[in-house]
């Protein structure tokens, strides 16, 4: 039996057993993973959903403007609307990231001025697919609208 003082003899506290753990550094890369990753894949989507959101926004407001700009083609009400309609089709056909079936179009006068046509074009935003984030990320508008005012012709 060896003595108690033996240096060959190891004594194993219950002290020590932290300090090892301690300077275990085996899994920590993993353990800072799991922390972080879910706040990085959140940020993620809510760039990716931020982007698309602000890319149909900027489609629709191009979409209304183009509009506003044929509607001065037309010389009575009924045609300046039936343009402003065409316009809208036409370049929702042309891949534009909105179904035709939901954008609604209105055409009218200003009530300020009678002079300037107001083309106003509405979109339901729950066509672009963010309710598969609505856990995830804070909640965008449904509804998404832009209006175009524009001078009938003339000086």
């Amino acid at each position: 039996m060896l003595p108690l003082h033996s240096p060959s003899r190891r004594s194993v506290s219950a002290w020590s057993r932290p300090r090892r753990w301690a300077s275990c550094t085996r899994g920590g890369a993993a353990v800072e993973f799991a922390l972080v990753a879910p706040m990085l894949v959140t940020l993620f989507f809510g760039i990716t959903v931020f982007g698309i959101f602000l890319g149909a926004s900027h489609n629709l407001r191009l979409v209304a403007a183009e509009a506003a700009r044929a509607s001065i083609a037309g010389t009575t009400d009924a045609e300046r609307a039936s343009l402003v309609r065409d316009t809208v089709m036409r370049s929702l056909s042309h891949g534009t990231m909105f179904k035709p079936g939901s954008v609604i179009v209105q055409v009218g006068a200003d009530s300020g001025d009678p002079n300037v046509t107001v083309v106003t074009v509405t979109l339901d935003a729950t066509s672009l697919g963010f309710g598969l984030f609505g856990r995830i990320l804070p909640q965008l508008p449904t509804i998404l609208s832009s209006t175009v005012s524009v001078r009938r012709g003339g000086l």
